[in-house]
Order: C-alpha cells, then structure tokens, then sequence
C-alpha cells in the first residue's frame, strides 16, 4: 500500500512551486488517491487520525480563525466572496488529514530525492531571473527587473513560500553537512529568498541560520561557516548589485515608490487599516476589501492622493480588519499552537526539533510586514511544512530520517 502515499507526498511536492491552479489540481488529484487508500484500508488509518487530538485542535483553531471573516462577509451580503474565501483556506486542510494518515506509509528515500530536485530546478530559475531579468507570464516568458519570482506571480510570494522550508532545510544541511542532498536543497532555498530580494525575509533568515549554527555546529565549523558568510555578506553588500541596491535603498528611505511623509510607507498602510478596525474591531469588514473601501479610511490620515492604498501589509492586522479581532486571535493561536506541540515532543534528533520550533516562530515574526498568509501559494507551503511537522510527530512513527 506503500505506492499510492507516496505518490500523493511527490505531487503535493512537485506542485509546491507552481501558481495556484498547479496546486489546486495536485490536491484534487492527490484527494482521489487517498480516497482510494482509505478504501483499501478500510478506513482505519483515516479513523485513527480523526480521533487525534492534533486533529481536533488543528480543525478548532481553524474554525476560530476563519469564522468571522466568512460571517462578516455574508453579513455584507457578498456569497461569493464567503465562499470564494472559505474555499482558499479549506482546500489545503485535507493536506494535514493526509500527512498523519499516510505517515508510515511513505518511501522517504523517493520524497528526499524528489523534492531536493525541484528545489534545485527551481533555484536554478531563481539564479537566472536575478541574472538575466526575466519572468513566465503564462505560457511565454517576458524581461522584468532582476528580482526573482520562480513560477509565482510576484518576488514576495517566492519569498515567504521559501520561508516556510528554510527553518528544516537549514537546519538538516547544518546537522548531516556529509549529505550532498540536504546540502544542495539548503543551497537552492537560500538563493530563492536571496535572489526575491526581500529584506525582510532575507533578515529573518540570516538570524534563523545564525541561530542554528550555534545550536548545531561544532565550534570549528562554527567559526568557519562565520567567516565564510561574514565575507560573503560584506562583498555582497559593498559591491555594487541589485541585493546591495535594495539594501541600501530601504535603509535610507529612498524607495522609488514611496509617497507618504511616513519613514516606511507600511506605516501609513497600518494607520488606515488601524482606523479600519476601530470601525469595526468585534464583525470586520469582511473578505476581498477592494481599494473603494480602504479609500476613505486613507482619506482620513490626509493620504487619500496616494496611489497605493494598499492592504494591511501586517498578517494579523489584515485578519483583523477582515474578520475583527477573534480572527486575528485564532490566527496567533495557530502558530504559538504549533510551536508548544513542537516544543513538547520527545524528538529523536535535535535537528529536527531546532528545525520545526523555529518553522511558526519566523513565519509569524515575517507576517508582521506582509499579508503572508493571505496568498494562496504560500497557504500551501505552509500547510505542506506544517503537515510535515506533525507527520514525524505522529504517534508509532518509526521512519528513519
């Protein structure tokens, strides 16, 4: 029965770097495989996970989370907009069902294998997109600034898909350093977040490196592996390039599309949906608020002649504003959720512990400056990360990592 689990964890894994119609079809696909299982089964792996607390937590919190957004939308009397809403949180929800129940089923030697080649595929394109200036739009390929995309519509989506791996990419290569597999995904993961240019998670994964180096190397290959990136950071960031640029740039204020009197334009997007919340801080406004309805509350901090009336840029900010502030909660709820299960687990190698603890802890802290989890993309990698988590701490999980 070992053929149809794994052949569920390489789609879900060959999807991870596509749009949201490439993932929504390895779902659909990887849904009627499991189907399948569980009927060969009987349906006793699928009855045992659903009697896991991790189960009933995980399907509570969710609840908490996307309620009153789905509530508050209907109350606006926008069905479509509940429904499209509540379907692009549900669909990755099956993920989580399927990793517990197939979790002693599935060749890790093959899952290994294939995702450290799409990694590779995949920070081979990044690497050529920073190079050479290019994106796919559809089935063509068009020139765009030097900044990294992958297969996404935009550099930041690349850049918080990739920070939902890191923390376990990074930290298996620190720990089995003689595994050219790990060592080649870690590789690819850092020059994807490297070459999207984003300074937010670009700092976020030098302090989780940094972090795990301390906690895992020895102190020679500390001391070397310090050096080796000291120099590397100082050359890139003395030299002239687009990373330097970018720095340098968001450093001194002197973005090209900054127009607010604010230091950082993200202020002023937190102040309107601030004003935002006040005005509704229990129901929300409600899923899809367009730019008709953040207008007048740009209008009142005197901003209302920008053209980026943007959204919250602030994850938990944009929860509360759309489904007031027990959304926000349930949202905060999941990720310290996440982190206590992992604190708690008797762990066979520290690796893997340093790896999953840090995984919720830095998306969290990068959902401070970004709506991360409202991109369907990155909702998916972030089920895919966290359904791997709570795979290796299923119960009688006896698989060699």
């Amino acid at each position: 029965m070992g053929l149809a689990p794994t052949t569920i964890a390489v789609l879900l894994i060959l999807a991870a770097p596509l749009g949201v119609a490439g993932q929504n079809i390895a779902l659909g696909l990887s849904l009627l495989l499991f189907g399948a299982y569980c009927f060969k089964d009987g349906g006793r792996g699928l009855h045992a996970t659903l009697k896991s607390p991790a189960i009933t937590q995980f399907f509570k919190i969710w609840f908490v989370t996307l309620l009153p957004t789905v509530m508050a939308t209907l109350g606006k009397g926008e069905i479509k907009d509940a429904g499209r809403f509540l379907l692009g949180y549900l669909l990755v929800t099956p993920m989580f069902i399927m990793g517990i129940t197939l979790r002693d089923d599935i060749r890790q030697k093959v899952i290994k294998d294939v995702s450290t080649i799409v990694l590779a595929l995949v920070g081979l394109i990044c690497l050529s997109q920073f190079m050479f200036g290019w994106q796919f739009s559809g089935l063509t390929v068009t020139e765009q600034i030097k900044r990294a995309q992958g297969f996404y519509s935009h550099p930041l989506t690349l850049a918080y898909a990739a920070l939902t791996i890191m923390p376990f990419i990074c930290s298996r290569a620190l720990a089995k350093s003689n595994d050219v597999r790990a060592l080649l995904s870690a590789l690819a993961v850092l020059i994807m977040i490297i070459t999207s240019q984003s300074i937010t998670v670009i700092s976020l994964t030098a302090v989780t490196v940094t972090f795990l180096s301390i906690k895992l190397l020895p102190r020679k290959k500390l001391i070397a592996l310090g050096l080796a990136s000291a120099t590397l950071g100082a050359v890139t960031l003395m030299t002239p390039n687009p990373i330097s640029h970018k720095f340098q740039t968001v450093l001194q204020g002197q973005r090209s599309d900054h127009e607010t009197p604010y230091p950082d334009d993200r202020l002023a997007f937190w102040h309107a949906h601030w004003e935002m919340l006040k005005d509704a801080p229990i129901v929300g406004h409600g899923a899809d608020i367009t730019r008709e309805v953040r207008k007048p509350y740009y209008e009142r901090i005197g901003l209302g002649h920008i053209k980026r009336m943007y959204e919250a840029h602030n994850m938990y900010l944009q929860a509360a504003v759309e489904g007031g502030v027990i959304a926000a909660l349930g949202l905060f709820t999941f990720f310290i959720w996440w982190f206590l299960h992992v604190r708690s687990f008797a762990w066979r190698e520290q690796w893997q512990k340093s790896g999953f603890i840090l995984t919720p802890l830095v998306f969290a802290a990068g959902g401070l400056t970004q709506n991360a989890l409202q991109d369907s993309e990155v909702r998916y990698l972030l089920m895919l990360s966290c359904t791997l988590c709570f795979s290796f701490m299923a119960p009688n999980n006896h698989v060699k990592n």
